[in-house]
């Protein structure tokens, strides 16, 4: 049991010893109990660096017979427990062995992607980067408006042919989205491939006008 405390008012010292007597009689009547001594299941100091194992290994299962391509040999294979562990309860009627179905393999299939080119950044472009303090591979993007769609204006035309050029990976590393309420086009693209990136859609859409680069609380940084 630890400390008890006894707290009383000032000028009553005279009242202290009857406090006391109280206070002990109190307690009297909690038992007095001795903690057991701390016993750590872990093993003793010996056994401490023996391994983990558990009382029976796993099972042991392989295909059924395959040819390999270099040797041309086989190997059997078959299900079969781990030698000294073989438990067969008696009595146990096997049934007839029937063939076995062939394994199902899966393949994930994806298209060798071209290695990224070198970056040549026009001094004009090397001017902005420095100025604005921009990271080379932080996202920028490109705003198409109605204006730069020609006389008819259609958006929609222009968006259709920007997607033809994303899926066909001409613009691989780039991300879009149409803001119809805006009347905008949005490309995204690393600021190392903006440059780039601002030409093509220039050219193969075919758009009026210049376009605005926006970068994350910066705004418009270039134009081409």
């Amino acid at each position: 049991m630890g400390d008890v405390v006894l707290h009383y008012r000032p000028g009553s010292i005279a009242e202290l010893g009857g406090l006391l007597q109280r206070a002990e009689r109190l307690l009297e009547s909690f038992p007095y109990r001795t903690p057991p001594v701390f016993t750590p299941w872990s093993p003793a100091t010996a056994d401490r660096h023996l391994p983990i194992r558990p009382a029976k290994p796993p099972p042991v299962v392989i295909g059924p017979p395959h040819r390999l391509p270099s040797g041309g040999r086989t190997h059997a294979n078959a299900l079969r427990e781990p030698e000294g562990h073989s438990l067969v309860a008696e009595g146990r009627h096997a049934g007839p062995a029937g063939p076995q179905p062939p394994l199902k393999r899966s393949w994930s299939v994806f298209t060798q992607s071209s290695v990224p080119q070198e970056e040549s950044l026009s001094n004009e472009f090397r001017g902005v980067v420095a100025a604005y303090k921009l990271h080379l591979h932080q996202r920028a993007k490109w705003v198409i408006g109605r204006h730069n769609c020609g006389g008819s204006g259609d958006i929609e035309q222009v968006w259709r042919a920007l997607n033809r050029h994303v899926r066909s990976s001409r613009l691989s590393t780039c991300n879009a989205n149409i803001r119809r309420e805006r009347a905008e086009i949005w490309v995204f693209c690393d600021v190392v491939r903006s440059e780039r990136v601002g030409r093509f859609l220039k050219e193969q859409l075919q758009l009026l006008g210049r376009i605005e680069l926006s970068v994350h609380s910066r705004g418009n940084v270039f134009s081409v």
